[in-house]
Parts: C-alpha cells; structure tokens; sequence
C-alpha cells in the first residue's frame, strides 16, 4: 500500500474552507484518512459542486444529514431494505436465528413499484438540480448502492457521480452482521468508475493489507499538525476501571439528578461565563444495558433520549421492559434542546452530529461481554468527535470507564491461531466442493452455503453467498471465502485478549492512540506496567508508597484501581508515610483502621456456643442465627443454613411452627453431634 501525506494549508479548519479541495486531484479509488474528526468533510461532499454519491453505514446518519440539508440533498428511502442490529451481543444469537437482514439484491427487481418509485423521484431530483445549476447529492446506505448504481447509469448520468464510502471501517466491522451484505457492495463498487473509503479512524494499516478489497489502493493521509500545530487538539479523557457498567452509569446518572453538575467558568466575548454541564451522552452498545439502566434510576422518557437501530427487536425490548411510552429517539438537530440524558449504541459511534453547548460524554466498556467492548483505537476517537460545537467547553474531552479483560475469558493466541486455520481449512475444503461438484447440483449446494452462514454466523467457516443477479432476471449464487469475517475476528481477538488484557495495557492503548507522549503519561504508563505485574498485597502497597508519582500521576494511577480494592482503600485511608512504618503489613494495618480481623476459632466458639446437640431448628431461624455470627465478627460470607453441616452431623425433617400468628410446615435441622 503506497501512502502520501497532505499537508492542510494554515488558516483551513474545515474542509470547505479549502480552496483546492477537489475530489478529481485524487486518484479514482483511493483511502483518505480525514485524520481529524468535525473537519466538516461529509458537509463538503454535501455543499461541494460535484455530484456526490454519500454512501453510510447507518441510515439513522443519512437521515440526520438530509434533516441538516432540507432540500439540497436526496435521501434514498427504501422500504425492503430493514436497519442491522450492530449493538447485538453476538455470543448469545441463536444458532437458529439469522442476523442476515440486509438488503437481498433480488429483492427489489426493476418492476417492483420502489425501484419505478426510487427512478422517478432520482430522475425529478437531477433534473431540478441541473436546471437550476446546482449539483447533485443522492444519500444511500451501503445496502441499496445498488439501486442508485442502476438507476444512474439508465439515466446515463452515473459516470458525472463521485461515490464516497463514508466511514468504510463498518465494512470490517458490520461483516459479523451483515453476512454478505458488505461484499455485496464491495463487488458493485468494483463496477463504479470512482470510490472514495473516507474515514477518520481507518482500519489500521495491518488489517487493510490483509484485505484484497484494499491492499493495492492508494493511502491519503490529511495532515493538518504540520502547517499548524495549534488546529490538533489534543482530547483530555479521563480514563477509570469499573466493576459494571450498570453501577457507574448509576453513578453518572444519579449524580446529574441530584443536580450535582460539573461546571467551568469560560471567556465568551471576553466575558468570564459561567457553564453548567447538565447534559450527559452516554455511550453503552447494549440495548438490554440501556434499558436495564434506565429502569434502575426511574428516568422517564422525558430525561432519556434512546439512539439504537431501528429495528421491530430493539423497539419490542425498549417497550416491553419500560413501557409503551419510550420510543427510539433521533439524533437532536442544531435548534433542538437534548434531554438530559442520552443514550448511545454503536449506531452513533459514526458521523453523528451533536450540537449541546455543554453536554458531557460518558463513555463504557466491558471487554467481557462483545456486545460492550469499545475499540480503543477506533471507536474512542469517533466518538470523541460527536460533539460539534466550539462553544461547548466539554467538547474535547469524554471520561472513559472500562472493565479489563476476566481471566475466565483469556486465550492463548496458539489456541486462537488453531482455531482460525481450522475455519480457513473448512473453507477451502467446501469451496472445493462446490467448484468440483456437478454443474446441476451447484445452485442447491449455493444455498446450503448461504443458509448456513446466516445461521451459524461464520462460527465453523468462511464460506459466504454472493447473490447476482444478470441483466435477464437469473439469479446467481456464487460461494466466496469472506476475508472480511475472518479480518473482524482477529481485530475481536485483539481487542479482548490484548488491548484490555490489564490496566497497563488498557492505558497504554488510550495514551498511545489519543495522546501526546506527555510526562505525567509516560510516568502512569512506566508504573502501571511494573503493578500489574505484582500478586502481593504488601508488593503493590509498597510500589504505590515509594515509587515516587507526582501528585497528578498518583490521581490518574487510583482511577485504574477498582473502588472496591483493598490497597486503594488503605492508601487513601493512611499515609504513605504511616503504611510505610506498619511495613505494609494487612494485620497491622486493619487494625490501625479499628477492623475486627477474622478469626476462625472465633467463629467455631460462636457456633458452638449458639448451637447445642439435640437441637431441633427451622432453617430460616439457623440462617438468620448465623448471618448474626457473622456479622459480629466481620466474617464477609453469607449465611446459608447449610453452613451448618460443616460444624454438625445432621439430620433434616419437617414440622409445623407458628410464623407471624400462621401455622406453617417448615423444614428443619436436627442436630446431632459435633463433627471432627
């Protein structure tokens, strides 16, 4: 892949502030890397004079960006073609269940009334356009490229179009989704005379040369640093471990309800202004996550704002768990107040404009759980970008939560690597099968193919269908090896087994993607890597007292230690100084805090002297005798009456008691003896 740098000329902020921007000093197919999220790139291809293509990932964007330009713009609307839940949790789809729902290529034909429907009112819009001398701008998902494809060139206009795949990383990243879709539209773009992969955020460089899609095609790089270091604003993002979403989002929440709002005095007109942040966006891809949150803090649907696919699923689960009331939002225009709250899954994570003056984002990630790992290198900058105005003084920065990755999910990147060639084994093992199988067989065979992969989703192989359709109405079904699949799960495995594998890891990945290589980053970085790889209690105690962190490193450093740690306690509970001379001994230094410390021949004595042979006890009054126990003597354990068969031989039985005046028959312990 050969790559250019071009330098932004100094004094340009937005693209169309740039004179000699101009699609045709570009190569016909290429990458360019905007570098810089909010450059005003898409409203470029939107007020530009070519005749533009815009082609999204999501149409809740396009839908956003035609109620942004009214008229000026024409939004391919397609009633076949139904939005892909890319915030689904793909480790629990039923192996039954198809995620497959995007556009089926014969399912809109040249006689169906919406392709006769999408053909007139292209046609009227070009026309109008052209008569009053103004350019053309068609809006189209990825999905129905297609049809305007189709469409164009039988109104012999299609080669006047410069088509623009807007943020072309979901190719990678929706594949898992979308099946075959995203070859689909790579296969027509190969038809078109130009195609423009934009992106902020592009795939990295390794895995666009793993794809034949992109290897060979020339890589534009925007550098605005060069000629003016000052347009590069560097994000401040706080970055905090948690122990679940569900309990920080809580934290946010409850903390902007009780009007407890952060706020920042700021020049405007050269007058010192007071800015109150009493908006919060919150960034959770799980639709179940958002629901469950919302009913946890009682929000109405007048507090919350919902962005997620569009679809019958998302709606029924928002509804049937918050009632009828809530719906699925849209993105706020620019003259439009936004609630206090708003959620957002993935759908959002690209081109979304937001236009709160003082909204702040909250930003959550559970590498344990698929649906809720956030790509530090990729979605972080994205979303960081959502926010579109100067004015908001919180625009730059976000605080970033994240739960690292459990032990119980690790694996050794051998296993993954047997794992990957066994599915590319099968692959070429069923593609063989089809290539050397009877011509009268093959189409059946096809369509087990297809069948398969939108059942399974790609968990036994590669194989996709691509679906063509000939000039003549014959459907073809051509069994390929999906790359993009294969692509996404090693990013997946990335994401998971590396990027967040320890805290080191994970703020080493913010620092380096987000980042100047600045002190305080460079000094978290060096000591986060030496903690994570202690065991002890006394050997973390110690490095966290003597390293020697500046008072700003050793703030950042507690926001990577989970509040319900143990040394994060005691560190903020004692001097270092103090913690030092108790020689980081736990004994000394629970009992410096006044904490009773366990002791089992305090429980056993307890027990003892609470339980006697020969009694006779209903379980509930054994559970409640003991949650008494533990509780005097700090024991953390919850009672449960069958803790009593360590300590007692016994026997159980019924018999009637009386409970609060009702007779009631109830199991019971007979006690015994003593065991041991």
């Amino acid at each position: 892949m050969e790559k250019f740098n071009i330098t932004v000329p100094k004094g340009i902020r937005y693209i169309g502030e740039w004179e000699d921007f101009r699609f045709n000093n570009f190569p016909a197919k290429c990458i360019i890397n905007k570098q810089l999220p909010g450059c005003g790139f898409t409203e470029y291809c939107l007020r530009g004079p070519e005749n533009i293509i815009l082609c999204s990932p999501r149409k809740m964007l396009l839908k956003n960006k035609k109620d942004q330009h009214k008229f000026d713009v024409y939004l391919v609307v397609n009633s076949m073609e139904t939005e892909v839940e890319v915030d689904k949790d793909l480790s629990k789809v039923n192996k039954n269940t198809s995620i497959d729902v995007g556009l089926e290529v014969d399912q809109v034909s040249n006689n169906s009334e919406i392709y006769k429907r999408l053909y007139r009112e292209i046609e009227e819009y070009c026309i109008s356009r052209s008569i009053n001398g103004l350019p053309c701008k068609i809006l189209v998902t990825y999905d129905s490229y297609r049809i305007v494809k189709d469409i164009l060139e039988k109104l012999d206009r299609f080669y006047t179009f410069y088509t623009i795949v807007d943020e072309f990383q979901s190719i990678l990243h929706d594949s898992r989704f979308k099946s075959d879709t995203e070859l689909k539209f790579m296969n027509y773009l190969t038809q078109s005379p130009t195609a423009y992969f934009v992106s902020a955020t592009p795939m990295m460089d390794e895995y666009l040369e793993m794809l034949d899609e992109f290897r060979d095609l020339p890589y534009y790089g925007l550098d605005w640093s060069s000629a003016d270091p000052s347009r590069i604003i560097q994000p401040a993002l706080d970055v905090f471990v948690m122990r679940t979403v569900g309990e920080k989002a809580s934290e946010v929440i409850q903390k902007y309800l009780s009007r407890d709002f952060e706020e920042i005095v700021v020049l405007r007109n050269g007058v010192p202004t007071r800015v109150v942040s009493d908006e919060a966006v919150l960034y959770v891809n799980s639709v179940n996550h958002i629901t469950s949150i919302i009913k946890k803090n009682n929000l109405t649907p007048e507090q919350c704002n919902i962005l997620c696919s569009d679809t019958p699923d998302n709606l029924k689960k928002i509804q049937r768990r918050l009632g009828k009331s809530f719906k699925i939002g849209e993105v706020p225009l620019e003259d439009e107040k936004p609630k206090m709250f708003t959620f957002c899954t993935r759908t959002v994570y690209l081109g979304a404009d937001f236009y709160s003056k003082c909204a702040r984002s909250f930003i959550f990630s559970d590498s344990n759980i698929d649906s809720l790992a956030v790509d530090i290198s990729e979605d972080l900058p994205q979303i960081l970008g959502r926010q579109r105005l100067l004015e908001n003084p919180w625009k730059n920065s976000a605080v970033f939560y994240y739960r690292s990755t459990a032990n119980y999910r690790e694996m050794k990147a051998d296993d993954f690597q047997k794992i990957i060639k066994d599915k590319q084994k099968s692959t070429e093992n069923l593609l063989l099968a089809y290539n050397t199988t009877l011509d009268s067989v093959k189409f059946d065979l096809a369509k087990k193919y297809q069948l398969s992969a939108k059942s399974d989703v790609y968990k036994y192989d590669y194989v996709a269908v691509n679906k063509i359709q000939t000039r003549d109405g014959k459907i073809i079904l051509k069994p390929v090896s999906n790359q993009l699949v294969l692509v996404n799960e090693i990013r997946a495995f990335r994401i998971q087994q590396i990027d967040y594998k320890d805290r080191f890891t994970v703020f080493s990945t913010v620092h380096n993607t987000l980042t100047r290589d600045d002190i305080v980053n460079q000094e978290v970085s060096e000591f986060l890597g030496i903690y994570t790889g202690l065991t002890t209690i006394y050997d973390k105690l110690k490095l966290l007292c003597e390293y020697g962190l500046s008072q700003d490193a050793i703030q950042i450093v507690l926001g990577q230690i989970s509040d319900s740690d143990e040394i994060k306690s005691y560190y903020l509970s004692i001097t270092p100084e103090r913690l030092k001379a108790l020689g980081y001994n736990v004994t000394r230094i629970k009992r410096e805090l006044g904490i009773v410390i366990f002791s089992q021949n305090i429980l056993e004595s307890n027990i003892y002297s609470k339980f006697k042979e020969g009694d006779k006890i209903p379980l509930f009054e054994i559970k409640q005798k003991l949650d008494n126990i533990y509780k005097s003597i700090n024991y953390d354990k919850v009672a449960k009456a069958k803790d009593l068969e360590n300590y007692f031989n016994i026997k159980e039985s019924s018999a009637r008691v009386e409970i609060n005046g009702v007779k009631k028959i109830v199991k019971i312990y007979n006690i015994l003896s003593r065991k041991g």
